[in-house]
């Protein structure tokens, strides 16, 4: 039942802020959509519904915007009353969001498995739509294993599940999810269709998250095949986009992105002004994969500005890093820069994917 507060002014009805602060979020508004949502728990009482909901689109709004500590315990809160309301499909929904907060912070294993258990589940309730999202989280968790196969399989499923739905949104986010792993498998020319395909979607959809990930994702996919101009005006069409919705991790990895170009074109105060700030909100959203991308780059930094011992110290500290968290293709990255300084360095800075 719906709980109804009043105050001297007017009469809110905290399902009715739920709702709003929903349609911000649908928005791409997600650090509007935060306070609404917190007000809705203060206000939600006894209604355990409500503070189910309200937890769950928290959960996935912090996760937005690279609070994933927030978000996880945003969703175990939401786990805890799906279990105490009998609500198995809630219970799913919060365990889900968990895997996908934790496959950010670096625990790819625990989001596995937890996904491959939410997957059953949805399966046997014959949630179509739960299973392609969940499809698609599993490729992403992959994708943060690097294992490329088996996110190419994923995502692909998961492509033909939305198809089948109808979900054009859906259909759009697993598009990026190829078009990145297309761009780290080598292919940079189907990277390239995938995230045109998508950018159009979302266009669409006026999807601003959808957007910038897109030109985000075609900003890479340029640089890898030499076209820096045109690299160079899709990271600022993805930085303007990420800024208006307040998405620190994916500007982060944009600035990462467009620091590396920066440094293979000369560019080197730019790009180190861009690897500074990237590594301040990887640190403050506690992204592993993200800072172990920065002392790459500074570890080549280093090394062509004489610094070799500093150089190696980094690399080797990066490397050990990604082993510890089962970074697949951060230990290759890891393993390609080292090689070549090892060499000379004559080849460095190198162009990562």
């Amino acid at each position: 039942m719906k709980k109804i507060i009043k105050t001297t002014t007017t009469i809110i009805d905290p399902w009715t802020l739920y709702e709003s602060a929903l349609d911000k979020k649908d928005d791409s508004k997600f650090l509007e959509a935060v306070p609404l949502l917190q007000e809705s728990l203060a206000m939600a009482g006894r209604d355990a519904e409500l503070r189910l909901a309200a937890n769950i689109a928290l959960g996935d709004t912090f996760r937005m915007v690279g609070d994933f500590v927030g978000a996880c315990a945003s969703y175990k809160k939401g786990q805890k009353l799906a279990i105490r309301l009998k609500d198995t499909e809630g219970a799913s929904d919060a365990e889900v969001g968990w895997a996908l907060s934790r496959r950010a912070l670096g625990y790819h294993g625990d989001a596995i498995k937890i996904l491959n258990g939410a997957l059953r589940t949805y399966r046997a309730e014959g949630d179509r739509t739960a299973v392609a999202f969940t499809t698609w989280a599993r490729a992403g968790a992959y994708r943060i294993k690097g294992d490329i196969k088996k996110t190419i399989t994923g995502f692909g499923e998961s492509k033909e599940l939305f198809t089948r739905l109808k979900d054009r949104s859906g259909l759009g986010y697993s598009l990026t999810g190829l078009g990145g792993a297309s761009r780290v498998e080598g292919d940079y020319k189907a990277s390239l269709k995938y995230y045109r395909c998508a950018n159009k979607l979302f266009t669409e959809l006026d999807d601003t998250f959808g957007v910038a990930y897109s030109y985000c994702g075609l900003a890479n996919a340029r640089r890898m095949l030499g076209d820096y101009k045109e690299s160079a005006e899709f990271f600022k069409k993805a930085t303007r986009n990420y800024r208006k919705i307040g998405d620190r991790v994916s500007y982060a990895y944009t600035l990462w992105g467009e620091g590396t170009l920066l440094h293979i074109t000369g560019k080197k105060k730019r790009a180190m002004k861009d690897f500074e700030e990237a590594r301040a909100l990887f640190t403050e959203t506690r992204d592993v994969r993200g800072l172990i991308y920065i002392e790459i780059s500074f570890s080549q930094m280093d090394f062509m500005e004489g610094r070799e011992g500093a150089a190696m110290k980094r690399i080797k500290g990066a490397l050990k890093k990604a082993e510890k968290y089962g970074l697949g293709l951060e230990i290759r990255y890891c393993k390609m820069v080292l090689k070549e300084m090892n060499r000379g360095g004559a080849a460095l800075p190198l162009n990562l994917a």
